[in-house]
């Protein structure tokens, strides 16, 4: 068993235990720096998650408006493939990629 100035370090198989004496400020400062560094972890995730996450959708009204067609025909070209939408509960949604894509064929 030694002792250094941070506390006592005691041998125990191939393990060993610090045991150090802190004040209540150095233990939080301690604890506050590392949930602040793992904050900024996730932080940092969240952002390139956001990122890369699902493309911009637009209403039917929207893609009505844009591409100057009536509901009747938006639905027909989602029966026959040519646009694809996509349901969230009762509503229906398209990739804005997919109707700008659209566009540039016409």
């Amino acid at each position: 068993m030694t002792t250094t100035s941070f506390g006592k370090q005691i041998k125990m198989e191939m393990k060993s235990i610090l045991v150090f004496q802190l004040s209540m400020e150095d233990l939080s400062l301690l604890i506050r720096d590392a949930v602040k560094t793992e904050l900024q972890k996730i932080n940092e995730v969240i952002q390139l998650n956001s990122q890369k996450e699902a493309p911009e959708l637009l209403t039917r009204d929207e893609v009505a408006n844009i591409l100057k067609v009536s509901f009747t025909t938006l639905y027909h070209w989602n029966k026959s493939g040519e646009l694809s939408a996509q349901k969230i509960g009762k509503r229906v949604y398209y990739q804005r990629s997919i109707i700008m894509d659209k566009l540039k064929v016409a």
